[in-house]
């Protein structure tokens, strides 16, 4: 039976933006959307919001919700929902834009730009792990299967979730951030060459606002553990996102947990920041749990039940 949800985007290819693992045309986004039209009843996300609070979102009703204030995203898809006068979620962390840039991303633009395919990248970053994690390797991998890590995202290859294991579960983000810079320098990539084309600017948002899109939080640096953090650490986490977008776009009602990680200190700091919904990065509950735990599902799940 269908429940109420979102649909979560992150990445969208054309002009400067290249195709990357999982990432849309804008073709393939206006298709679905056409899809998903046709099978739910899809709402723009002030209204979203409404219903949300009034307790009145039927099981059918869903929003788009986008992640990460990713240029692409404002290039490729803000011009297919103006098309379609849609409006929606874009969950936005400060630090990048602050001038602080997130290797989260420039990983990622390094590992599906910087090797003949996605494999290549991942034999290097495995040999470099087991370097690192020599004979606690094999212990960390019954732990990954035992785990079934990420099975709710089913688009994941066996790779994939291994690779995020490794790096969320066990290296930490100093060992990480070592494996990655040596990659960077075998390959002479430069961070700086790719920054400009990654990233939203404050004028970029204050335009989706202006356009009625809601900007929400989404962590000022990107933690992909938050839940790790204590109180004070996550509070200032989220209240430097709040007082950076807030003065960029005026009020701040939404938010996504970064990763779709949190615990009850995430949700009481989110009661207290004033917002009133937040979404999840998965659908493992068929009900949302809070006003801060809506559930979301990834685009790649669409695609998957499209080509079904």
């Amino acid at each position: 039976m269908p429940f109420t949800h979102a649909i979560m985007f992150h990445h969208f290819h054309g002009g400067r933006h290249l195709p990357s693992q999982g990432s849309l045309s804008a073709a393939a986004f206006s298709d679905m959307l056409d899809w998903l039209d046709a099978r739910y009843n899809l709402l723009g996300a002030g209204e979203y919001l409404r219903r949300f609070e009034s307790g009145a979102l039927g099981p059918r009703d869903i929003c788009l919700s986008f992640d990460d204030g990713l240029l692409c995203q404002y290039d490729i898809a803000v011009p297919v929902l103006e098309e379609r006068n849609l409006d929606a979620f874009f969950f936005v962390y400060s630090s990048v834009i602050m001038g602080l840039p997130n290797n989260l991303e420039i990983y990622r633009h390094f590992r599906t730009h910087g090797f003949r395919d996605i494999d290549e990248f991942y034999a290097e970053f495995f040999a470099l792990a087991e370097d690192v994690l020599k004979s606690d390797l094999s212990r960390h991998r019954r732990a990954f299967e035992e785990a079934d890590y990420l099975r709710e995202f089913p688009f994941y290859t066996e790779s994939d979730k291994w690779f995020r294991y490794l790096r969320d579960q066990v290296l930490g983000p100093e060992r990480y951030d070592e494996i990655m810079t040596a990659l960077m320098e075998r390959k002479a990539f430069s961070p700086q060459d790719v920054m400009a084309d990654l990233w939203m600017s404050e004028s970029h948002l204050k335009d989706l606002a202006a356009r009625g899109h809601i900007v929400g939080l989404h962590s000022f640096s990107h933690p992909t553990k938050i839940s790790r953090l204590d109180y004070d650490q996550q509070y200032a986490e989220y209240r430097k996102n709040y007082d950076h977008l807030t003065s960029v776009v005026g009020s701040v009602s939404a938010m996504s947990h970064p990763c779709g990680d949190y615990n009850d200190d995430t949700l009481k700091i989110l009661a207290a920041l004033g917002i009133r919904i937040g979404f999840r990065s998965n659908m493992s509950r068929l009900r949302a749990g809070g006003p801060f735990e809506v559930p979301r599902e990834d685009h790649a799940n669409i695609v998957r039940a499209m080509n079904g």
